[in-house]
């Protein structure tokens, strides 16, 4: 068959399962990355880079044939490993396309091509499959805290907790590596695929824990700017997206969104997210949320709250008790505009009951000036105090009636003890008798 022409091949095919980041926000993030490495590098890849199903496939056309011909003709694969991966049918199909031609380049050759790059994106706890077994993470360069911190806790957690730290940048760093060195060397055999009738390379395997019982729910509710509407007297508006669930407090948006980032925070507390949008109605849906055995979240960007359409009702929701309801307002360290003590004093107006307890280590849910560092460690306590809380306000179950149980055995204590030396011999623990006045 006629190949595609080497300066049309893509560099890499990125392949991942979905399912491990819902809305694509940390591999969107490693996936720029990732480039802007590579362009750093000079990787020679002017007019194709990469191929990311989300970014090149038209929409009415046919995806399976789209991604069959692009990990059948692409230089390398990259691999976001996980469980979820493991368990996707066409994560493994694509796998398998691009693993057979490893192999026939190794007929061909006598030589192995390192072109299949893998990622642990998050850890698979146990055996690994076969397939995936013969082939080793990508964790050149690193020292060894660097490694045990990737193997123990994957990329995408070292995303959320930090994103700009050295093990991150290392594991870019390998990647490009891996990338450039497998994209310019060597010419691996192009197929066509029908992804149809390719058997996965995991079939028949799966791996990683059962999912884990939740234990509550958690409803956030956010408070923020929009890049359309932003607060009044914000100058700079580079925070702020399409809705208030794209407000990225710690900009650059290195991280996702702070609505993501709180689910993301709450699924690893074993509870499910609900969204919402602080409105006038905001205390009446606390207070149903309540009655449903809800507890809440308030995520409130400081410049939106000192305005309508949030003011009015976070100041009513400041003047009522609410002990299952957490409030979090960050501020990005590096946003001079937000450190004006004006924003804060307005803020504290807004709230003029919970300012007295902002931050008090005693009562973690009301948290101001957050920074991007504390974020998830204060939303987690947050989140479980506020669980807590609730549990103890829940109605005792009552079992139905049933009959009544049998009476307990006891032991028959005699009225006076015995004495003489037929008596019973000293319980336990009892002084010893041994060399006593009464011994003959």
């Amino acid at each position: 068959m006629v190949g595609v022409p080497w300066e049309q091949e893509f560099y890499f095919f990125f392949s991942y399962a979905r399912r491990d980041d819902r809305e694509d926000a940390f591999v969107e993030q490693f996936y720029a990355d990732l480039l802007t490495e590579l362009r750093d590098r000079g990787a020679a890849c002017e007019g194709q880079l990469s191929f990311r199903d989300s970014a090149r496939i038209r929409l009415g056309a046919d995806w399976e044939k789209a991604i069959g011909d692009a990990v059948g003709s692409c230089r390398s694969l990259v691999a976001l490993c996980s469980p979820g991966y493991v368990n996707s049918a066409y994560c493994g199909k694509e796998w398998a396309v691009f693993q057979d031609r490893l192999r026939r380049y190794r007929i061909e050759t006598d030589a192995d091509a390192p072109a299949l790059i893998p990622v642990r994106w998050l850890p698979i706890r146990g055996a690994l499959p076969p397939e995936m077994s013969r082939y080793q993470y990508t964790d050149r360069g690193m020292d060894p805290k660097m490694r045990e911190e990737y193997a123990e806790r994957g990329l995408m957690h070292i995303m959320r907790t930090d994103p700009a730290g050295a093990t991150y940048r290392a594991v870019v760093s390998a990647v490009a590596d891996g990338v450039r060195r497998a994209a310019e060397r060597y010419r691996l055999p192009p197929v066509r695929p029908d992804l149809k009738t390719v058997r996965s390379a995991f079939q028949g395997y799966e791996v990683g824990d059962p999912p884990e019982r939740t234990t509550g729910r958690v409803r956030v509710f956010v408070a923020a700017g929009t890049a359309s509407a932003p607060p009044a007297g914000r100058r700079d508006h580079q925070y702020y997206g399409r809705s208030p669930y794209d407000w990225t407090p710690y900009h650059p948006p290195i991280h996702p969104t702070a609505a993501l980032r709180a689910q993301q925070v709450i699924g690893d507390s074993r509870c499910i997210t609900h969204f919402d949008e602080v409105g006038h109605d905001l205390v009446s849906k606390l207070d149903e949320g309540v009655r449903n055995r809800e507890t809440s979240v308030l995520l409130v960007d400081a410049w939106a709250a000192r305005g309508e359409p949030y003011r009015a009702a976070l100041s009513a929701f400041d003047r009522q008790n609410h002990p299952v309801t957490g409030v979090l307002v960050p501020r990005h360290d590096t946003d001079e505009e937000s450190h004006a003590d004006t924003l804060w004093h307005d803020l504290s107006q807004v709230f003029q009951r919970n300012w007295m307890r902002r931050n008090d280590a005693w009562d973690p849910l009301f948290r101001v000036q957050v920074d991007k560092r504390h974020f998830d460690d204060q939303l987690a306590v947050m989140v479980v105090v506020a669980q807590n809380r609730l549990a103890e306000t829940a109605e005792p179950v009552l079992l139905p009636a049933g009959p009544a149980a049998p009476p307990l055995p006891s032991l028959a204590v005699p009225a006076q003890p015995p004495t003489g030396r037929d008596g019973p011999a000293d319980p336990p623990g009892s002084p010893s008798s041994e060399g006593s006045d009464d011994d003959g």
